[in-house]
C-alpha cells in the first residue's frame, strides 16, 4: 500500500485563503478540520474539500470536493485543478510544499477569482439539486407562498438576480412591508437561499420556486 502524503500546515494556510473567500459567498462553512474544509448546506448535505496532487507529493495542484449524500445526484463530486485557472499553459500554478516550506508557484498566472466563483457556484448547485422538483424539499426549507415566489421572480427578471430590498419594496409597495422583506431576507440568507450581502437569489431558491410552481400546476390539473 502506497504511503499517504498530506499538505503541510503552511500549504493548508495558503489554501485557507481560497476557502475563506468561498465562505463569504456560500453560507454553511464549518471550517477546516484536519486537512479538509467543510460546508454544511441546507437540506442535510455535508461537503468536504481537500488538496491533492497529480504530479508528486511535493506539489499540490488540484482541489477535490465531494458531497455526503445522494441528493447531490450527478453533482456530488467536483475537481478544481489549478492548471484550469492558469493564464499561461507553460506555467500552471501550484502550491510548492517541499519539507514544509510551502509557497505558491506561478501565482501571478493564477486566476484564483475564477476558481472561487466556480466552487461557490458548485455549492449552490448542490443546494438546487437537493430541492429539485423531482425531490421532496427538505423540511428545513420554507414553503413559498404566491407573494414570495413573485418577489423571487421579480428579482430574477428585473434586478439581475439581486434581492434588493429597496427596489422590491418599491415594486410591491401595496403588498409587502419593508419589515417583512427584511425578515424574509434574513431567513433565506440563513438557509443559504440568498447569498450574503449584497444578497442574490441562489440556484437553490430558484429551484424551490420552480418546484412549488410545478406542484401547484399539477394539483390544479389533476
Amino acid at each position: 500500500m502506497a504511503p499517504l502524503f498530506y499538505p503541510s500546515f503552511q500549504a493548508l494556510r495558503l489554501a485557507d485563503v481560497i476557502f475563506g473567500e468561498i465562505a463569504q459567498r456560500v453560507p454553511g462553512y464549518i471550517g477546516r478540520l484536519g486537512t479538509a474544509w467543510y460546508w454544511r448546506l441546507a437540506g442535510g448535505t455535508v461537503v468536504n474539500f481537500w488538496l491533492d496532487y497529480t504530479v508528486t507529493e511535493e506539489r499540490w495542484d488540484v482541489i477535490r470536493a465531494q458531497a455526503s449524500n445522494g441528493r447531490a445526484g450527478i453533482f456530488n463530486r467536483a475537481d478544481f485543478p489549478f492548471a484550469a485557472y492558469g493564464t499561461l499553459l507553460t506555467s500552471p500554478p501550484y502550491i510548492h510544499d517541499l519539507q514544509g516550506m510551502a509557497e505558491w508557484a506561478n501565482r501571478l498566472y493564477f486566476n484564483m477569482g475564477h476558481l472561487i466563483a466556480e466552487a461557490a457556484q458548485w455549492l449552490q448547485m448542490l443546494q438546487a439539486a437537493a430541492i429539485a422538483p423531482q425531490v421532496s424539499p427538505p423540511a428545513s426549507f420554507p414553503y413559498l407562498g404566491p407573494l414570495e415566489r413573485e418577489l423571487v421572480q421579480y428579482a430574477l427578471e428585473h434586478l439581475e438576480g439581486r434581492f434588493d430590498l429597496a427596489r422590491l419594496r418599491a415594486a410591491f409597495r401595496d403588498r409587502v412591508s419593508m419589515r417583512r422583506l427584511q425578515r424574509l431576507a434574513q431567513e433565506w440568507e440563513s438557509l443559504g437561499l440568498l447569498t450574503p450581502r449584497p444578497r442574490r437569489v441562489t440556484y437553490a431558491l430558484r429551484a424551490l420556486v420552480e418546484g412549488e410552481e410545478g406542484t401547484e400546476y399539477a394539483t390544479r390539473n389533476t
